[in-house]
């Protein structure tokens, strides 16, 4: 009856200790609704990628499905991301609070998953606790580019729920449902694979069906091959993943080949990297974003983690008979990170805290039931365990929270990184680049040219030092570090646009081309890389080429001024006033700040008659800048000179002229040009010509050609009879 009663109370603690795990999850991780996104991989998964960032789309559809994101395919993955930019554009902070409601959610079915086939309450309840708060899983929930862990492991954990309620109560749709999940899962992110071996150990342990049996069948080796052939489709569908994953890393050359690493290096690596991750769950201290591949490891290293990982294998195998969760879960830790542990290298990676997500939920089982049970017979058991656990606890939220800060921005990140880790050139170098991105030039410089000591053959450091140098305009040593980034990675698309825009700088457009058309064929995305080859066609004369490529630039970044603008100004001066204002428009909607965005509006405004919207645009501009000596003579030439009688102001014309005037010490014939406009229209016919004749003569003096024609017809004009009025509104300045 007691028992009964217990049984009957935790059944009813479920609901709340779900709801206090969801909460606890949240407030933890709550922070991150400030951070940025970050310039490593989140620019190029959302940011800066078309396909994304445009939401959702027809073409971004089919892309999702056909085309390759970040040397990995995994369509569910990128929908996700482009539907977080559907609902909220580019936003960071609602990206970042997507991955914590996926993490919340997979918190609290691994809560009710476990609660579920073991029957405890509370030792489910600190599996999931710890998953929910270890700081090692900040990387996968912290990171909008890491939104495939979370989301894998939400449809990871469905697969699991789904599983075991096929086991309670076998139905072909039950199966047919745990199948979709586990497809969703596999296209969220490839690692999921070993889950048909993780179901394997739950039929193990908590499930018993190893020794249970099925009807109809024997016990022992035929129940074990019953339930391996029950998994035959989730194995197929894997090896079909792992297949497509394989091909798909190695043709975007993101699978390091053997001869660059040796497998003796790969399996030191990987016995070094259990171990490792082992420490960090135990004392989560110094985590980074990256840890670098190191190679020959010290004897002694591979030596003393090998020892310690027989050692403990055999104490599981040891005790599995009485206790089989010890057998499950390290297993469970082992084989899950078999994808990720090196032996296929992918990158520079040693190891990664965002592998260990779901691979620890095995190290907490054995916590979770381990303790207890050790504890076993002791008076104050009950009392120990749950201080511990509270302790545990505890520490991991306060870490946590220290560590989600450290993924602030780009430069907190990697700023901690160099700092409890040694010989990081990825951090050296991606620290470099935030600095500079800041306006920090010399740190910035500092920080790339030790990146490039440590590691010279790293393609990214000699690219990065190469753009430094280029903005610093040294453009002999830029080209040398771009050609040293392409030696080592002949289809580095950016070195090859970095080198291009050297080329372009030192006048071989001709060379600039070559490059940003080569960098195109490896990557056709690059809006960037569209635009520059667009300026670099124009100044070639192929004006038309030109409109072409900086059309496909704002085609695929929508969002940025500066591809907007250079459109703009293309088709304005090849004549097309109307078609450009919508592109300035833009300019300046995306960049309100960007003065030159909005006198290139307004000139185009105002050639194109729409003179209204110009005369706004100019105040707009006055106000930014109230000595503009420019804005002042375009809009005293609008006001003297417009179309519509309603503009006409010639007392506001002539006192922003004669600003403009004097600002330029009488010099500028654009000014005079204006201040004459203007003293025609308030009826100084004698002075209007005068400073016509002066505008006349400074143009002559000044090579202006084109304008002094027209200033000369228009002063023979009024010579002829004309009024000055008329005279005086030609074609603007």
């Amino acid at each position: 009856m007691k028992h009964s009663r217990e049984r009957a109370i935790e059944k009813m603690l479920v609901p709340g200790l779900a709801v206090a795990l969801a909460l606890l999850t949240a407030v933890v991780y709550t922070p991150v609704r400030h951070n940025a996104f970050l310039s490593y991989d989140d620019v190029e998964y959302v940011v800066d990628n078309p396909h994304v960032n445009a939401g959702l789309t027809r073409d971004g559809w089919v892309w999702a499905w056909t085309g390759v994101h970040s040397a990995t395919w995994h369509p569910l993955t990128t929908l996700s991301h482009m539907l977080d930019c559907q609902l909220f554009g580019l936003r960071p902070g609602p990206h970042h609070l997507v991955n914590v409601l996926l993490h919340v959610f997979n918190t609290v079915l691994l809560f009710g998953v476990f609660a579920r086939m073991t029957g405890q309450l509370w030792r489910s309840a600190c599996v999931a606790a710890l998953f929910a708060l270890h700081p090692l899983h900040v990387e996968s929930v912290a990171w909008v580019a890491e939104r495939k862990d979370v989301l894998s492991t939400f449809f990871w954990m469905l697969t699991v729920w789904s599983y075991v309620a096929y086991v309670r109560r076998p139905a072909q749709w039950r199966y047919s449902l745990m199948l979709v999940a586990y497809v969703a899962a596999l296209l969220s992110k490839p690692m999921v694979v070993t889950l048909p071996f993780v179901l394997l150990l739950l039929d193990l342990w908590p499930l018993g069906r190893w020794a249970a049996g099925k009807a109809g069948e024997r016990r022992g080796r035929d129940t074990l091959l019953y339930l391996m052939r029950e998994k035959v489709p989730l194995l197929l569908l894997a090896a079909t993943v792992s297949v497509i994953t394989f091909v798909v890393q190695n043709r975007a050359a993101a699978v390091v080949p053997l001869t660059d690493s040796p497998v003796a290096d790969r399996v030191a690596n990987a016995v070094v990297a259990y171990t490792g991750y082992l420490k960090r769950m135990v004392w989560p201290i110094d985590l980074a974003i990256f840890y670098p591949f190191e190679a020959p490891l010290p004897a002694w290293r591979v030596a003393g983690a090998a020892v310690f990982l027989v050692g403990v294998s055999l104490a599981v195998l040891w005790g599995a008979r009485r206790r089989p969760y010890l057998l499950v879960g390290w297993l469970w830790y082992l084989g899950m990170l078999v994808p990720v542990i090196g032996l296929v290298r992918i990158g520079d990676l040693a190891l990664a805290d965002r592998y260990t997500y779901v691979p620890l939920i095995g190290m907490f089982i054995l916590a979770a039931w381990g303790i207890p049970d050790l504890l076993e017979g002791w008076e104050y058991s009950k009392e120990a365990c749950a201080a511990t656990a509270t302790l545990a606890l505890a520490a991991c939220a306060i870490l946590t929270v220290r560590q989600v800060w450290f993924w602030t921005d780009t430069r907190s990140v990697f700023e901690h990184a160099v700092a409890v880790t040694p010989d990081n050139y990825v951090a050296e170098v991606n620290l470099g680049m935030a600095l500079a991105e800041q306006g920090l030039a010399d740190q910035a410089f500092e920080h790339v040219a030790e990146a490039v000591r440590m590691k010279p053959g790293y393609p990214v450091a000699q690219y990065a030092l190469g753009a430094l140098l280029n903005k610093r305009g040294d453009r002999g040593p830029a080209a040398e570090h771009f050609r040293a980034a392409l030696s080592l990675y002949p289809d580095y698309s950016q070195a090859h646009a970095g080198l291009g825009s050297v080329l372009l700088a030192s006048g071989d457009a001709r060379g600039a081309v070559v490059q940003y058309r080569e960098a195109l064929r490896v990557n056709p995305d690059l809006p960037d890389v569209h635009d520059n080859l667009g300026m670099a066609l124009d100044a070639l004369g192929q004006h038309d080429q030109a409109l072409v490529e900086l059309a496909e630039g704002v085609r695929l970044a929508p969002h940025h001024a500066v591809t907007q603008y250079n459109l703009a100004v293309a088709l304005a001066v090849a004549g097309h006033l109307q078609e450009s204002v919508p592109h300035f428009r833009a300019a300046v909607e995306i960049d309100p700040r960007s003065l030159q965005s909005r006198y290139g509006l307004a000139l185009a405004l105002a050639k194109a008659g729409q003179l209204r919207e110009a005369d706004g645009e100019f105040d707009l501009l006055l106000q930014e800048q109230p000595n503009s000596a420019v804005v002042e003579t375009m809009l005293a030439w609008l006001l003297a000179t417009p179309e519509d009688s309603q503009l006409r102001d010639g007392p506001r014309a002539l006192r922003l002229a004669e600003d403009a005037v004097q600002l330029t010490n009488r010099k500028d014939p654009d000014a005079l040009n204006s201040l004459a406009a203007a003293y025609a229209e308030s009826g100084r016919f004698d002075d209007a010509v005068k400073t016509a004749e002066s505008a006349l003569d400074r143009a002559h003096a000044g090579g202006r050609t084109s304008l002094a024609s027209a200033l000369a017809d228009r002063l023979a004009l009024y010579r002829a009879g004309k009024p000055a009025r008329d005279v005086m509104r030609g074609t603007q300045p």
